[in-house]
């Protein structure tokens, strides 16, 4: 390693520098060349390196927050509470190749200035081939195709909700119920640092904009607790033996977490194969829409399809007309799918924790509780999300895995003086 302030040349990329296209051909690779003097101090080409690069200015995120809740009392000591809860954040991280190779057409073409390659100048690329990805980038001499990263700071998030909470509390124990309707949508909910989190179209952040990878839209919490009354009058070993008895549990039922259904072969004209991997969408199929795309009946009749196959389509060839995969695989680059992020929602969940206590008074200062904790206690099955959404694989729209436990006893004993 070098000393420290001192920058090592082989440490620095060598610029590389257009040199035109072999025969004026646009669609086929072009010619770089090092650049002289200042701008090749080391012996890295810019081609062939993998760069990360962060904002000049880099902004700290920011959350803005607001809520309004009416509280009212409803007699005999129940309580509600209805109200609007709303989150704004900005400036989050997220991780995305700024500079992928343009979309050339015709009426928008992509314009290389050397007058010494081009003859005439500009050379004018109008086709998105395999060969002239890199020659596209936004930055020439750089790849832009699969080897560039930026860090940024521009991703927001926006969370709206309803929330509605019924309690009472008694001296015999209490009892809640807590609602929530939600919304939470955002460009990134990670700010992954190892691949890219922009989804599709990298240049913007308009396809990457979707339900927040934790969104649920409905989500009920009801706990409680209750001290049973049986022999609460009782005394001696009668009191010591049958009363004292308690119940408690939690309740949770709530919506499925959002996913994306990929294709791992689209963008192959403007992102490189494997370089954005789970962020480039499929397409739907003629005629689909994200409703028929689900399967249909209970969740344990879906598990070999939770989605329909046949809804889905690959994403679209660029040239079809000239793609020959044996003959000429340059024009079988593929363009972006039309899913958005986080389009489909997996199975809903619920959850039932039970406790059974019994309190044991052994004199005025000691006592002893014993309690059963079953959790999960009816061992219901909760399916996780497909494990397989890419279109390109096998098993598409299989769900292989549940979460949460199943059903646990837990038996604890404490004596407190």
């Amino acid at each position: 390693m070098p000393q420290a302030g001192t920058l090592d040349p082989n440490f620095v990329p060598c610029l590389n520098v257009f040199q035109g296209f072999p025969g004026g051909d646009t669609t086929q690779a072009a010619n770089y060349g090092k650049a002289s003097a200042s701008g090749c101090p080391g012996p890295l080409n810019t081609l062939g390196i993998f760069g990360l690069t962060v904002p000049r200015h880099f902004v700290v995120p920011s959350t803005q927050q607001w809520n309004l809740t009416v509280q009212r009392s409803l007699g005999r000591q129940w309580v509600l509470e209805v109200g609007y809860v709303g989150t704004h954040a900005l400036h989050l991280r997220e991780t995305r190749d700024s500079l992928e190779s343009q979309n050339a057409t015709t009426a928008h073409p992509v314009d290389i200035n050397s007058p010494t390659f081009c003859n005439p100048n500009p050379c004018v690329i109008t086709t998105n081939t395999f060969a002239n990805a890199i020659a596209r980038s936004r930055a020439q001499g750089i790849n832009g195709y699969s080897g560039f990263q930026l860090f940024a700071n521009d991703a927001y998030s926006h969370y709206n909700s309803l929330q509605a909470t019924l309690s009472r509390r008694w001296g015999a124990g209490y009892f809640q119920a807590a609602y929530t309707f939600s919304r939470s949508t955002d460009a990134t909910s990670t700010g992954n640092t190892a691949f890219n989190t922009a989804f599709n179209d990298e240049s913007t952040l308009n396809d990457s904009r979707g339900l927040s990878d934790f969104d649920r839209t409905h989500r009920l919490a009801v706990s409680y607790r209750y001290d049973l009354p049986f022999f609460k009058s009782a005394e001696g070993w009668t009191r010591k033996a049958l009363a004292g008895w308690a119940v408690s549990g939690i309740t949770i039922l709530q919506s499925g977490a959002p996913f994306s259904v990929l294709d791992s072969g689209a963008a192959t004209g403007f992102l490189g194969g494997g370089s954005a991997p789970g962020v480039l969408t499929a397409s739907l199929a003629p005629g689909a829409t994200p409703s028929s795309a689900a399967s249909s009946g209970s969740i344990g009749t879906r598990i070999d399809g939770y989605l329909n196959r046949s809804a889905f389509a690959l994403a679209p060839l660029l040239y079809p007309a000239q793609c020959d995969p044996v003959n000429n695989p340059n024009f079988c680059a593929t363009g972006f799918g039309n899913l958005g992020r986080n389009t489909f929602r997996g199975p809903g969940q619920q959850n039932w924790d039970f406790s059974l206590i019994k309190n044991f008074e052994l004199t005025e200062r000691q006592s002893l509780r014993f309690t059963t904790d079953f959790f999960n206690i009816w061992n219901h099955a909760n399916f996780g999300n497909p494990a397989f959404t890419d279109v390109e694989g096998g098993s598409f729209g299989k769900i292989i895995s549940t979460v949460g436990t199943p059903r646990l006893i837990q038996f604890s004993l404490r004596y407190a003086f």
